[in-house]
């Protein structure tokens, strides 16, 4: 893009949001197709102006070509700092996602009940059941990363620890969907929708491609240690069963589905 055209682009996003706001959607679409029409994703450069205009119109439209650009142009390109949102429905202003794809379990095994103290910082809670989590004590890991969210919750977070709440509540997703249980992920994600940056917002990509990251490594690493995926389909109701059909499909015929609920939050 020259210098011009992507101006241009600048200028035509928060237009094409506005047209979205008052229920064009199709004049959304076209008019970002003014632009993306005259590249090709496969060629376009890693430019965040582009990437911000690719989310919303892959969102707008299930382009496969413009999700695959904004996957990759998100991860060449460095996380900017996340800035807090306006506050929603009365609710404190929370935005973004951890600057680290995530925070490591640590090397201390986590008590064998689980139990989480109320002076534990959630991300040392959330290391807990991450610990569970890669053990295959999938219950106690999912019971526990509740626990990190419900903690931050309880906690008062500055400005600049906005993000937390997104990295926990994508880490818990994460668990579920992991476990193949996609169903009670999508409900959780769509519960806590407030802890997430605004659909169609640059934030919002941003936080879809971190969740995608996320979802993608927890999802392609479990099945060899997780009890529902070991059985095989004709036994899958006999004490595991996944919670839909969609959740015994393998990751890689989850995952366009997927990407699409992190950027809207709709299925």
């Amino acid at each position: 893009m020259t210098p011009d055209e992507q101006q241009a682009l600048a200028e035509s996003i928060p237009l094409a949001r506005q047209l979205l706001a008052s229920g064009d959607r199709e004049g959304a679409v076209a008019l970002l197709d003014l632009h993306l029409s005259k590249l090709h994703p496969e060629l376009a450069p890693d430019d965040r102006v582009l990437l911000e205009a690719a989310a919303l119109h892959s969102a707008l439209t299930g382009d496969l070509r413009w999700l695959h650009y904004s996957i990759r142009a998100g991860r060449n390109m460095p996380r900017p700092r996340p800035r807090p949102l306006s506050p929603r429905h009365g609710e404190p202003g929370i935005t973004g996602h951890s600057r680290d794809l995530v925070p490591e379990p640590d090397r201390r095994r986590p008590p064998d009940n689980a139990a989480v103290a109320d002076t534990n910082s959630p991300m040392q809670v959330l290391s807990d059941a991450q610990s569970l989590h890669v053990r295959g004590r999938c219950g106690e890991a999912i019971r526990t990363a509740t626990q990190a969210v419900n903690l931050w919750r309880s906690q008062f977070h500055s400005a600049e620890e906005a993000n937390g709440g997104a990295t926990l509540l994508m880490w818990l997703v994460a668990m579920l969907c992991a476990c193949r249980r996609d169903d009670d992920a999508e409900a959780r994600l769509l519960a806590d929708e407030l802890l997430l940056p605004e659909p169609g917002t640059a934030e919002r990509g941003e936080f879809a491609v971190y969740g995608i990251r996320v979802l993608t490594r927890a999802c392609t690493t479990h099945d060899d240690i997780c009890a529902r995926g070991q059985l095989p389909p004709s036994l899958a109701e006999l004490g595991a069963p996944v919670s839909s059909f969609a959740a015994a499909r393998p990751w890689h015929e989850r995952c366009d589905r997927w990407w699409r609920l992190l950027l809207t939050g709709a299925s």
